[in-house]
């Protein structure tokens, strides 16, 4: 059985533009493995606030009763941040992307990869 590090290496391999991959725990923002092109960022820091965007993006759907949150996305001035939720888990995958990224095909390869990563959740 493959190994969550070994999925998200897997995944980062075959996304363009990637500066951030994770896991990370809806609970309490905790990323469980993750991948960065800059491996002098530390990444805990911005998967802390964006998994609380998560948070509060599958409280807001919920509470206007708009059906379940799948993904969201974040655009800024210099990146694309796609947070999408993994069914059936307490656990999202964070990506951030370069604005040359193509965050539509990220989202299409993000639920691909969903059900390999969610085999490998603790």
């Amino acid at each position: 059985m493959a190994k969550i590090d070994d999925v998200m290496q897997e995944f980062a391999s075959n996304v363009d533009e990637i500066i951030m991959s994770t896991i990370v725990s809806l609970e309490d923002g905790t990323p469980l493995t993750g991948f960065t092109t800059d491996e002098s960022l530390d990444i805990t820091v911005p998967v802390a606030f964006l998994a609380d965007v998560m948070r509060r993006g599958i409280m807001a759907a919920d509470n206007a009763a708009l059906g379940k949150c799948e993904d969201l996305l974040l655009t800024t001035s210099e990146y694309f941040a796609i947070m999408r939720v993994i069914p059936e888990t307490n656990y999202s995958h964070i990506v951030v992307l370069t604005k040359k990224g193509n965050w539509g095909v990220t989202k299409v390869l993000m639920a691909k990869f969903a059900p390999r990563f969610k085999e490998v959740l603790p």
